[in-house]
């Protein structure tokens, strides 16, 4: 289709100002819903991108087809044999068939469907015109947005967080009119609401952009946050500093303003004796403010700078400033009332607090963590002197929940443990595992840089995961109120990164026993749980797996056979994806589905070398004996392609074996000893995967 048939479309959604959350899943659903529909109506188009402020979503499509592109339909008649009689005359069947497609007898044709001669009828369906499909397409496109919290309009079809105000739809300079909850879409849109609210009438799509850009709209979000960044390193640099820059609160600040100003703030310098971590969250989490640093270091400058949506006025800096005050004297009257106790007398407060009505108080938790945080160190091989700081934090982990500023501060659990316990007099290592109990916090979050705050970060989690089950709180469907996948994939990022020679079945059975008396578990219901829970985090492990690049089948193999920790379960993964399509691999998977196919179903035994009669059955035990140790210490190193060429080694052995051997003879002791001999040869194989589950092509 020629370019000069092609017009730009243009689709504005003003509303109320939207949740900034909300924002960046809905632009990715309005592209992909757009492109779905273009698709399904045939409509061709160049590109499409949307773009958003608080106040608008807007999608613009470039080289939108004018028409659908015409479809030739192909509909199927009667076989060619009952279209004519025996004189060759046309039949009533073929001349009904022809009518009922509108053509001429004369104008089907034949074609043969698995040798058999069908008459067909062959349509060309001319394209319908672009202005008459998009207002349903457009109907159709806002309808399937969907959102975490949507309200209903109108009707309960009409689902939108926030009360739509205004629709414009331009194709070319047409407006497109279609209606959605009770809005009527046109050609007016509006401008910033304080600066330059309009209403403004566009007659184009060049014009659209030209009027908001005029009328205080930044619309491009990439724009806005670069421009964004761009004030905060101008208005750091003017104090002598630089801005604390949060991507996620960026993000969020972008989504939050459509014209943004700078507004420069300060605070009374005293208030730089709080912990660092205090003055962060008040200003980045409670009043989205960005700190400032110094220039050349980490420390604080009493200074921050505000993103307003609105010209920058003094008036707007001294509400800053006066919010932001009020929020730190807060905080230091927090802080010093804290202070005139010990971290431990809060920790004998816990009692008090309920942790989950079928799981007792946090104080149980904290026992439980103590004796959890022991059974780990010693199963890691810790020394005494660690596992006992790693029972302290364990001790002390929740004490700070119940502190004046972590109940006014949710955000820093943890962080003011940590300073209470240094503060206490408590040891560096024990102060900062309490801190990092909570991590990783969120996918991409660090995690614990102490032993001893993993530890605790893997006990604190597997204590969450069994307590939750053993009270039948389990993940359904996209429902996760307690966000224990989150909690999953951290026990597997935790134990892969630290490589911790510990599994996390091993961790969750551990975890389970401490429950076995509070939740009255039979050992039935144990048992159930235990699959239950060992189900959950294999699903974890695909997961995570696949995030690594792991394809389907190679993820299954080397979940199917034991391995020591998940860091080595990761690394056999990548090594069988390394070499998936080479000629080893497809050669050890040959002769590992003959040995495994035969030896399926038989108990495994000692092989008996006084019965091996055979050359062929003899070479294949003593190869199967020379590789054995070479395989361990090639696995015990990582070395897999060292391995996989140790497995190598079997395979012609194997297959001279089946060569020169038959396996299924009369007499028994001879069956049997060459079966147990071939379990064998599986057995060595599933050590590094079961090849069976590779899909290794021709």
């Amino acid at each position: 289709m020629d370019r000069d048939e092609r017009k730009d479309f243009l689709l504005e959604i003003g509303c109320e100002e939207l949740p900034p959350g909300f924002i960046p899943e809905a632009l990715q659903q309005l592209q992909r819903g757009i492109a779905a529909l273009l698709g399904e109506q045939r409509l061709a188009f160049e590109s499409s991108k949307a773009y958003a402020t608080p106040r608008r979503l807007t999608l613009l499509v470039k080289g939108l087809a004018a028409r659908q592109l015409h479809l030739q339909q192909k509909v199927k008649g009667p076989p060619l044999e009952r279209a004519y009689d025996d004189a060759g005359a046309p039949t009533g069947a073929l001349h009904g068939f022809a009518r009922s497609q509108d053509l001429s007898p004369e104008a089907l044709i034949v074609e043969k469907i698995k040798g058999v001669p069908y008459l067909f009828a062959v349509k060309e369906l001319p394209g319908e015109a672009a202005e008459t499909l998009l207002p349903e397409m457009l109907t159709r496109l806002i309808h399937g947005i969907s959102f975490a919290r949507p309200m209903y309009w109108q009707c309960k079809e009409d689902r939108f967080p926030r009360p739509v105000r205004w629709l414009l739809a331009l194709y070319g300079e047409a407006a497109v009119r279609f209606t959605f909850a009770g809005v009527i879409s046109g050609k007016k849109t509006f401008g910033h609401r304080f600066l330059s609210p309009g209403p403004f009438t566009v007659e184009s799509i060049p014009g659209y952009f030209d009027c908001l850009e005029r009328n205080r709209v930044l619309l491009d979000h990439e724009k806005r946050g670069r421009r964004i960044r761009q004030l905060l390193e101008e208005q750091a640099a003017a104090v002598g500093g630089r801005p604390l820059i949060d991507e996620a609160l960026l993000e969020e600040v972008t989504f939050l303003v459509e014209y943004p100003a700078a507004v420069s703030g300060s605070f009374a310098r005293e208030y730089l004796e709080l912990p660092r971590e205090v003055l962060i969250t008040t200003m980045q989490v409670h009043q989205r403010y960005f700190p400032v640093l110094e220039k050349e270091g980490e420390a604080l400058l009493p200074s921050f700078i505000g993103i307003s949506n609105n010209l920058d006025h003094e008036n707007i800096r001294r509400g800053y400033e006066k919010v932001l005050r009020a929020r730190l004297a807060d905080a230091r009257f927090f802080y010093n009332e804290d202070r005139k106790e010990h971290l431990e007398s809060y920790a004998a407060q816990l009692s008090g607090v309920i942790f989950h009505e079928n799981l007792g108080t946090l104080a149980e938790k904290q026992e439980r963590l103590i004796n959890l945080v022991e059974k780990i160190g010693v199963h890691l091989g810790c020394s005494g002197e660690l596992i006992w700081s790693a029972r302290r934090a364990a001790q002390l982990a929740k004490a700070d929940l119940v502190t004046r500023m972590v109940r006014e501060f949710p955000e820093l659990q943890g962080v003011m443990g940590r300073e209470y316990a240094l503060l206490s007099g408590e040891k560096p290592e024990t102060a900062q595992a309490i801190a990092e109990q909570y991590r990783p916090r969120h996918p991409g979050d660090s995690v614990p840089v102490t032993l001893e705050g993993a530890l605790l970060s893997l006990a604190d989690r597997a204590d969450t995961l069994s307590g939750c089950f053993a009270a039948g709180i389990q993940p359904t469907g996209s429902q996760d109120p307690y966000a224990l996948r989150r909690q999953g994939q951290g026990i597997i990022t935790i134990l892969l990164e630290g490589g911790f020679e510990l599994t996390p079945a091993a961790l969750l059975d551990a975890a389970l026993e401490q429950h076995t008396g509070i939740a009255s578990l039979s050992l039935q219901r144990r048992e159930e749980l235990r699959g239950a829970l060992h189900d959950f985090m294999t699903q974890r492990l695909r997961f995570a797996l696949q995030e690594k690049g792991s394809s389907y089948d190679v993820i299954e193999a080397v979940l199917a056979v034991p391995y020591r920790s998940v860091a080595e379960l990761f690394a056999r993964a990548a090594a069988l994806e390394r070499h998936l399509q080479t000629a080893l691999l497809k050669d050890l998977g040959a002769a590992y589905i003959r040995a495994a196919n035969l030896a399926r179903g038989a108990a495994t035994g000692a092989v008996h070398p006084d019965r091996l009669i055979e050359p062929a059955e003899k070479e294949l035990y003593r190869s199967l004996l020379q590789a054995e140790p070479l395989l361990d210490r090639a696995l015990q190193q990582g070395d897999y392609r060292a391995a996989l060429e140790q497995l190598g080694q079997l395979k012609e052995p194997i297959d001279l074996f089946f060569d020169q051997v038959m396996v299924m003879v009369e007499e028994e002791n001879l069956r049997l000893n060459r079966l147990h001999l071939l379990a064998a040869v599986k057995v060595l194989f599933n050590r590094l995967a079961d090849f069976a589950l590779l899909q290794l092509g021709e």
